[in-house]
Parts: structure tokens; C-alpha cells; sequence
């Protein structure tokens, strides 16, 4: 046999292998999982998203590793532009095979619609998302795992500074979710704080405020969500309340009291009635609400600086407005105004307070 055939026939043997050794690799990749873990994810497919978008997409939540092989098994099988949009609820221990079969089937998953108002305080949220109809999660279960804060610090960098021992108040996002009827107590409370996250990343580059935490601005925004009516007053209503605590202005209002109504409210509050109206009570009596408790910093009312923490979750308009105040004027004040339901007027000096007190004093009741 002469050297050229030997060659050749060694070459096609090579090539032979290598083609065997692809093979195996391929095969093996289809049939592996990615991993034995058996814990759900929950995959969402939009509709009118392409076959190599959806694989990469399965690569970014850890189901699959070779996003061009998932496309070219698709492809190969028929099924290109036949995987339905929707939600699902796949495992890292599904092989291709049977993600590719899930998708194209249409099997999904059943979902609880949960509505969360801005303005509500952690048991509040407890009770609405306790009333939703998930299976493994009730009142009493979010409660407990909601008040330990430190739990989700490893996960969400922006809870870096809260307080030792404090709860998730003010971090649980307002607004409308659609949560795996499958989902426990931590997929829930995940789910909101990763909302929380992407809502409070769209201002915290422009913070106008010098000096604060995470932590404070949110502690300012719960007030301001629960002091407004309107939208459009939040901003000046939480320069008011930055304002006060400044050095400058410390003599002028309370000694850097902010004087809060809704921070004595939330001493006050409980089950049936979490924000009790406090116009049965003395000015005196006020100043008291929580005296000799572990919880009497919350007394804005009698007590200096910020509370110790959120009051209520904010939205996101109280947050900007947290983080950005109205910088106009030096307001210290502000007064309902009749001039529309709810809104008000804002005042830099003592003076000037009372007189728009006596104005709204003077207006026509109806």
C-alpha cells in the first residue's frame, strides 16, 4: 500500500473519530441536564420571540449551556416558531428534550394576580398577599419571614444599610404581580424586592439629598406617601421634612422634628385599624403615643431626626421625591389649602404658615 493511500485512509479515519466524538458530545449534551437540582425557575416566553432568543434566555436563567445547540435541536425537529408563549415553571434537571417538549406543548403555569397599593405597612401587605390563594403562603408565614431583613441582605445589595434586626418595611414594592400559584413565602417577598430594585436603579444616580442611605431614603419616602394626597406635592412635602432636620433650620421647627401625623399613626395602629385618626387626641397625649417603648423613636411628634425605618411602602413618585425634594424654597411648613381637594400650601416661615392657616380656617365647608 503506498504512502498516499495510507494517508488517506488515516485522514478518514480521523475524520471519522472526530465526527464520533462530536456525535458523542452532542448527544450527550441533549440527554444531560444541566444540573440534578430540582428546584423550579419560573421562564417566561414573550410573545413573537424567536427560537435562538428563548435559547439564550435559557442559558441566562442556568436551564441549558449551549444555547446554539438547543436552537439547531429545534430547528432540526420542526419546531421553529412553535414554542408557545407564556409562563413556565422549568428545573435545571429537565434535559433539553424536555424543556424543548414543555415549550412546544403549551404547559403552563397556573398564576395568582396580587394587587399592592402604595401606602400599605408590612401587615398590610401580609394580609393582601395572605388572601391571594397561594397554596404554600399565608399571613401569618410572610409575616414572620418579611421581619427578618438580614435573610435577603445577601441577595439585594440595597439593604446594606438597614439596621441590625429590622424588617423589610418600605422594600416590598407597590404594584400589580403575577405570582406561580407553586411560589412559597421567599418566591413572593424575592419577587418584590427584586421590583424594588429596578424601581429605585431609575433615580439613584441623580440623589439630590447629601449624605443619606438607602435606607434613609426610603424611611423619607414611606412619610411622604403617607403625608400626600397628590402626586405632585410629594416633592415639596419632602423638602419640608429634609428642611427641618437641617442644622440651619433646627430652631425654626421642633428642634429637627419632622411632626409627622403618619409616624404616630403607625405607633398607634392595629389589626382592623392600622392608620387610627388621631383628632380624639390631645397635643399632649400625642407627644406620648409609644413613650417608654422600644418603638417611641417613631413619635416624630416628640422625637428628632428620621424614625428608625420605613413606615409604609413607598412608590416610586415618593421615592424620586425623597431622593430629589423640591429645592424652590426653603419650606418648612405646609397647610391644606382649599383651593383643591387635598392639596396644599407651603410655607419657609412661621408667619407665613399662619396665615395660610387662618385662610384655610376661613374656607367654606361644605
Amino acid at each position: 500500500m503506498s504512502r498516499t493511500l495510507r494517508a488517506l485512509f488515516l485522514g478518514v479515519a480521523l475524520v471519522a473519530l472526530m465526527v464520533a466524538c462530536v456525535s458523542s458530545i452532542v448527544l450527550r449534551e441533549i440527554r444531560s441536564p444541566v444540573s440534578d437540582d430540582t428546584t423550579p425557575t419560573e421562564f417566561v416566553v414573550e410573545p413573537g420571540e424567536s427560537t435562538s432568543a428563548i435559547a439564550t434566555q435559557l442559558r441566562s436563567a442556568g436551564l441549558i449551556r449551549i444555547p446554539q445547540l438547543f436552537t439547531y435541536l429545534v430547528r432540526s425537529q420542526g419546531f421553529d416558531g412553535k414554542l408557545r408563549a407564556g409562563r413556565y415553571m422549568l428545573r435545571p434537571n429537565m434535559t433539553m428534550g424536555q424543556i424543548m417538549a414543555a415549550l412546544q406543548t403549551g404547559i403552563k403555569i397556573e398564576e395568582v394576580q396580587i394587587t399592592l397599593i402604595e401606602g400599605l405597612r408590612l401587615e398590610e401587605i401580609a394580609e393582601q398577599v395572605g388572601k391571594a390563594g397561594l397554596p404554600a403562603v399565608n399571613e401569618d408565614a410572610f409575616l414572620a419571614v418579611a421581619r427578618n431583613g438580614a435573610a435577603f441582605k445577601g441577595t439585594h445589595f440595597r439593604l446594606n444599610s438597614l439596621p441590625a434586626g429590622a424588617s423589610l418595611e418600605g422594600y416590598l414594592f407597590p404594584d400589580t404581580y403575577r405570582i406561580a400559584s407553586t411560589a412559597t413565602v421567599t418566591d413572593v417577598i424575592e419577587t418584590l424586592l427584586n421590583r424594588f430594585d429596578q424601581q429605585y436603579a431609575t433615580f439613584e444616580t441623580a440623589v439630590r439629598v447629601p449624605d443619606v442611605s438607602v435606607h434613609q431614603i426610603v424611611t423619607m419616602a414611606s412619610i411622604v406617601q403617607r403625608e400626600a394626597t397628590l402626586q405632585g406635592e410629594m416633592p415639596q412635602i419632602a423638602a419640608v421634612f429634609w428642611n427641618r432636620l437641617r442644622p440651619e433650620n433646627l430652631g425654626q421647627f421642633g428642634g429637627g422634628k419632622l411632626g409627622s401625623d403618619p409616624t404616630v399613626q403607625y405607633l398607634l395602629g392595629q389589626k382592623g385599624s392600622w392608620w387610627p385618626k388621631l383628632d380624639t387626641l390631645t397635643a399632649e397625649e400625642i407627644d406620648k403615643v409609644g413613650a417608654n417603648t422600644e418603638r417611641y423613636a417613631y413619635n416624630t411628634r416628640a422625637n428628632g431626626g428620621l424614625p428608625p425605618g420605613p413606615i409604609s411602602a413607598p412608590g416610586l413618585s415618593a421615592l424620586q421625591a425623597a431622593a430629589q425634594p423640591d429645592e424652590a424654597g426653603n419650606y418648612l411648613y405646609f397647610v391644606a389649602s382649599c383651593e383643591k381637594p387635598g392639596s396644599h400650601k407651603f410655607a419657609a416661615t412661621f408667619e407665613e404658615f399662619s396665615r395660610y392657616e387662618q385662610e384655610y380656617l376661613a374656607c367654606p365647608k361644605p
